[in-house]
């Protein structure tokens, strides 16, 4: 969610144990709960596995999400070919009704 304010803020979110300054238009409390997921990913992957390497995590924590994003999308295609295909159906039978 952007905002349209066109100001901009600065948040300082807690990722993996580490402070980062974050600077968007977007809302403060959005950057925040971005910065949660991440942080939650980051934790989860490094408690699944035996990697250390902060950069490591980041980057199997940016392919878990990134793969749940590329999901979603798929799905969302999915289902808009299916409520686009139902529509189509139902608009053929008010015309042939209205005929």
């Amino acid at each position: 969610m952007m905002s349209d304010t066109g100001s901009e803020n600065k948040v300082v979110v807690n990722i993996f144990g580490e402070d980062y300054p974050i600077t968007g238009v977007t809302d403060p409390a959005y950057i925040s709960r971005v910065a949660d997921l991440v942080d939650a990913r980051m934790k989860a992957v490094a408690g699944e596995s035996r990697i250390r390497s902060r950069d490591r995590v980041a980057i199997l924590a940016a392919m878990s999400l990134a793969s749940e994003l590329m999901e979603a999308n798929e799905q969302l295609r999915g289902n808009q070919g299916h409520i686009n295909s139902q529509a189509n159906s139902i608009l053929a039978r008010l015309e042939s009704e209205l005929s």
